[in-house]
Parts: C-alpha cells; structure tokens; sequence
C-alpha cells in the first residue's frame, strides 16, 4: 500500500515555507500556556523555552493539575520548558525556586549543552530588573545556577541581547524601564570578572538607547539589528555595528532588495524575531529577521540580510502565519527556523497572545536531514520503537539521540 493509499500526506522537502507543529498531546498542564516576552533556543533535538509573560489567561481554560507552578509566579512563567521535534511533545523540565524572578525580556544563549540566561524584569516592568546571570546543564539534573560575578557589573535592565565569543559574553542595550542604553560590557566566563567595553556618552557614531533589539557577529563585529523605546523604533537601513577589534562604532550602510521597486529594507521594529545562519564554506552567514512591531504595525514578513554584502532580501513568498511580536525565534544547528508564542493577529481586528510552534527551513541543510524528517513523517511514533531495533535497521545513532 502506497502512503497516498493509506491516508499518509506524502512527505516534500520544502525550504521557507511556515508549518504549524501540532504537540501530540494537548492537555493544557502538558504544555506551556499563552505567552510573550519569553525566550527560546534549539539544539538538533529541542527547542527550549525559558520564562514569558501572560495577564491574561483564560477563566475557563482547564489548566490541570500542575497549574499551581505557573500561578506562584503569575502573571510571569517561572518555567523552563523543552518541546520535542520528533515526537512533536512538551516536557516542563524546570520550575523551581533557585529560578530567577525576573522572567520577561531575558536573553538567553545555548551553547552545546549549557543554557546562559541574562537579565529581565518582573512585573510590573521595570520595578525589578535583573544583571545576574544563571546557567544550566540540560543534560544533567536541571538547575539554575547562579554565576557569582565581580567587577564593573552593567546596570540592572532587561531587554539586553547576548553575544558568546570564546570565553567573553557581551551585554549589548536594555532598558531600566525609564532610561535605555547601547552600552557594551562582557563577562570573562573564566574568571567571572565583569568590564565595561564601550559605555555610550552621546559620541558621534554612538547608536541610540534601546531594548529588544537583536545582534549578529562576524567574528570582529556586533551588529545591532533594530529595537526601539517606548516611543521610537530603529531601522535596518544603517546598521550600528561596535567593532571589537577598534573598539569604535560604526555605521553600516545596507542595500535593498532589487526585486523590490525601489529597492527596500526592513521596516523599523522592535520585538522581532532574529536568528543567524553561520556561514558553511558555501554560502555567506546571513541574519533573518521575523515579525516585530513598530508601535503600530504588527509584521508577519522574513526577511534576509547577507552580512557579507550586507544585501537584503525579502523573503515575500514565507510569511508567517500570523503577524507576531513579543515572539521568540532559534535557529537548529541544521538550518531550521523556530517561532513560539508572541502576541498575534488572531484576524476580526483581535490581539491575542499564543502558543503556537512554527518552523521552516532557512537553508539546504545535509540530506541525511532530509531523511530523518521523512522517516520521522512516515513513522510517527517511532520514539515507541526500542533503540536497539532502530539501530539494527542502520538508523545513526546521532539521530536516535534526538528522540526525546
């Protein structure tokens, strides 16, 4: 029996295309609730949601009997959770006291298999904020902990993003909720010793204060993609980049997308999705950029920056499926895009906020990835199968690794 006779939609490989992942199981306290200012990372197997934001959850939602978790931190999440790509499942790893309290507008990085959480705020925003980091290993029993620093620490803010070079973790901007920053500091991970790198004075080429932005790096240089205030938005024509080797700003200026008349960029936003693809030897390391807001508009476009040309590329044929801000985006070490949650054009004029999984792929990745993916498609419950038979049918065990 073919797979179109048996009712099995056949599988394709389709690059930048948005699909909805459905979660197998759908009892609420089996996954994580409506959120925005959460944050997510992916490694081969996972995607990893840390913290998030919700008011306004629901009267007549049936929360199950693990709600009282999510309820001693309302309206703030304090959760880590991990969502499966083959056996489409959520599983809350983490919800426990050593978690920090500030849990909207963190930054988070993965590394392998330590997770690096920075920053945030409690609620109401800007009363509490936080320049503590914590660190997790997801392989081991699942703590937060948090790193004992010295130094010059940066202020106490949220909406700061990371960038992992080596052994240094750099602090780029944020907000206190009353004043906003582009100032630099880092963090030698060896010696715990914080430094300030560059603190912004109002210099010429210094960018302007602001929160949830995004950064991409070269490898010399941090380029700040975006962000805003509460009252402004910055834009994707000329991009801020600090050059780590001169230790100055600089202004990039970008190029539009030709096929598009005249030739355009990204529209300014803050709260956006950003996730880097690193170069392959092949093609350039390039940035996508996702939805965002710009404190009236909600965007449901992708776009595509090559930070070797600085060229732009609108991606108008993968959209969204919802226009989405307060949303959070990872990329897979393979090349495939994950979206989770954000405040959403629900359509009839309605925001709402959601927890909605979407994904695409951003490149051609290996076709040993192919193969997993279909395999996975027409084999739905293979996490049932023993290991051991999966491995006498020649399945790498890299792969089985990734059932979870």
């Amino acid at each position: 029996m073919s797979a179109k006779d048996s009712g099995v939609q056949l599988y394709a490989f389709r690059p930048f295309v948005f699909a909805k992942r459905h979660p197998k199981t759908q009892t609420p306290s089996k996954s994580p609730l409506s959120r925005s200012g959460h944050r997510i990372a992916c490694d081969e197997g996972n995607m990893y949601s840390f913290g998030g934001y919700n008011p306004y959850i629901p009267e007549d939602e049936e929360l199950g009997e693990e709600v009282h978790d999510w309820q001693a931190s309302e309206p703030l999440f304090k959760e880590l959770w991990k969502y499966n790509f083959c056996t489409s499942n959520w599983t809350k790893l983490l919800c426990a006291d050593d978690m920090p309290n500030e849990l909207a507008s963190n930054a988070v990085i993965l590394k392998g298999t330590t997770m690096m959480v920075y920053g945030g705020t409690g609620v109401p925003f800007g009363t509490t904020c936080s320049n503590q980091l914590y660190v997790c290993n997801l392989n081991e029993k699942i703590k937060m902990n948090a790193i004992q620093a010295s130094g010059e620490l940066p202020p106490k803010q949220y909406g700061q993003a990371l960038v992992l070079d080596g052994g240094f973790l750099y602090t780029v901007g944020g907000t206190t909720g009353y004043e906003y920053s582009a100032d630099i500091h880092r963090l030698n991970l060896k010696t715990g010793q914080w430094e300030e790198v560059h603190v912004c004075r109002g210099g010429r080429g210094e960018p302007d204060g602001r929160y949830r932005h995004e950064l991409a790096f070269d490898g010399s240089r941090i380029f700040v993609m975006g962000g805003g205030t509460a009252t402004d938005v910055y834009g994707f024509e000329k991009i801020p980049a600090f050059n780590l080797s001169t230790g100055q700003w600089e202004t990039l200026v970008t190029s539009g997308d030709p096929a598009l008349s005249p030739p355009g960029v990204p529209a300014a936003r803050r709260c956006h999705g950003c996730v880097q693809l690193p170069s392959d030897g092949i093609q350039h390391s390039a940035v996508f950029i996702s939805g965002g807001y710009d404190g009236s508009n909600i965007f449901d476009d992708l776009w595509k920056l090559d930070l070797n040309t600085l060229q732009w590329q609108h991606l108008s044929h993968c959209k969204l499926p919802r226009a989405v801000y307060f949303h959070s985006t990872a990329l897979t070490p393979a090349g495939q895009l994950f979206s989770f949650g954000g405040i959403a054009d629900m359509g009839n004029g309605e925001f709402d906020r959601t927890a909605e999984v979407h994904s695409t792929w951003v490149c051609i990745p290996k076709l040993s990835e192919m193969c997993w993916e279909a395999l996975v498609h027409y084999n739905q419950f293979i996490h049932n199968v023993p290991s051991a038979n999966l491995l006498n049918c020649g399945i790498p065990a890299k792969f089985l690794s990734r059932i979870g």
